[in-house]
């Protein structure tokens, strides 16, 4: 048996009889992860995705072995607070990821569905709930949410926070971009941060937390610099190359790891320019900008998108949602600078409004084509996929719709997956030619 696949089947096992065994079984596996990122050094994107996979291994791990000084919080939270607080972030989407990668995800997911959790829900708070139930996941000191485009965070923390008699806060965000609504929003955060000094039992200071914001402005503007530049370059990057940038503009933003990552990219960047033209008989693989989550777990998926062998991955439009605020973003002023990136995000408000962004980032990263991918139980990708379809189809750039789940086996189809994907890469490959 595959080595993963057995750790994952004793890490079943002892969250049915021993969920603290399988809190530790989890918790060392990471920290393996941990150390290997850490013991990494600079030299390509693979190295940069061992060294931020590293990163987001050691707060998982941190936040499972002092549940006291951990929040948590949905992907589009700005953590910025938490950070200047010494409190450690957790998120559905990177725990689920985590726990899928060990190949243990379907006993939490049954878990949860047996507590009530509808078959139908998002797998990723799904898989979060089943090990907060199964015990596994311990109660956080603090929840914390925003109302910004998952349907499902908003009943997943809710839930979490009753059941594990954690404090919650809900940030709810405005549809529309008005200095009315960003100051509402800023608000907000001053109420919240309010919370955490009670819960954490620590002052926040200013000063420190105005030097994460503009670490965290620095990132946005070095990831801006490298999506910029990638029409005039070409790196392997892998589906899970492209969950670490996301990561990094999102719950990493604002510490050392994620501007690392940004800096590691750039560096690969710089040594590898784009062909103006492939040799004869040895064509470049289609490029293919990504539209959602990503599913990395998935070794069939990882086969055809990975490291430029079948396709180039050339952007994923969630990790690009706020690049184009990024001059417009003051870390001198804290909380209008978290707010403004709620208000302003690309995910906020219609999905037309997201199809328009994602259509002007594939263009711009010269793709040749767009992968739409329908995460399970996500309805915004399902209200999102017609619309998407339609407008790139009006653009000419070829479109995927391709249904999978980001975390849960149970809902990812490899053998139609693969050759739904399969053909969309021969078809884009036969139109260049």
């Amino acid at each position: 048996m595959d080595p993963v696949r057995l750790f994952g089947s004793v890490v079943e096992r002892a969250a049915r009889r021993s969920p603290v065994r399988a809190r530790t079984l989890l918790t060392c596996a990471y920290s393996a992860v941990a150390l290997k990122g850490r013991l990494t050094y600079p030299g390509g994107t693979i190295a940069a995705q061992d060294r931020c996979n590293g990163a987001v291994a050691s707060m998982i791990v941190d936040g499972m072995r002092h549940p006291e000084r951990a929040c948590v919080v949905n992907i589009f939270m700005p953590c910025e607070l938490l950070y200047a607080l010494g409190a450690t972030p957790m998120f559905p989407e990177g725990i689920s990821v985590y726990v899928a990668c060990t190949s243990c995800a379907e006993v939490f997911c049954e878990s949860a569905e047996s507590s009530g959790v509808p078959e139908s829900f998002c797998s990723y708070h799904k898989l979060m709930l089943g090990m907060e139930s199964t015990g596994v996941l311990p109660a956080p000191a603090f929840i914390a949410n925003t109302t910004l485009a998952c349907d499902a965070n908003q009943v997943s923390f809710r839930s979490f926070a009753a059941h594990a008699a954690s404090p919650h806060f809900t940030l709810d965000v405005p549809q529309e971009f008005t200095q009315q609504n960003i100051d509402y929003i800023a608000s907000q955060l001053r109420q919240l941060a309010h919370q955490l000094e009670e819960t954490f039992h620590a002052k926040l200071d200013l000063g420190k937390l105005q030097e994460i914001c503009e670490r965290s402005q620095r990132t946005l503007a070095k990831a801006k610099l490298f999506a910029s530049r990638r029409a005039s370059s070409t790196l392997p990057m892998t589906l899970t190359s492209e969950l670490c940038l996301l990561v990094c503009t999102h719950v990493l933003l604002g510490t050392q790891a994620a501007e690392t990552y940004l800096d590691d990219l750039l560096a690969a960047q710089a040594l590898s320019p784009r062909s103006p033209a492939a040799a004869a008989g040895n064509p470049a693989p289609p490029r293919i900008f990504w539209i959602h989550t990503l599913p990395n777990w998935q070794h069939s998926m990882g086969q055809i998108f990975d490291e430029a062998q079948s396709a180039e991955l050339v952007g994923n439009d969630m990790a690009y949602d706020v690049l184009h605020l990024a001059d417009q973003l003051d870390p001198q002023d804290p909380f209008d600078f978290m707010a403004r990136r709620l208000v302003g995000n690309t995910s906020n408000g219609p999905a037309a409004r997201r199809v328009e962004a994602a259509l002007k980032m594939a263009q711009e990263a010269a793709a040749d084509g767009a992968v739409v991918f329908g995460h399970w139980g996500c309805k915004q990708t399902l209200g999102m996929a017609g619309l998407a379809e339609k407008a790139f189809d009006e653009a000419g750039v070829p479109l995927l719709v391709l249904n999978g789940d980001g975390c849960d086996p149970r809902n990812a189809a490899d053998g139609p997956m693969v050759t739904r994907a399969q053909a969309f890469l021969e078809s884009l490959s036969r139109e260049r030619t």
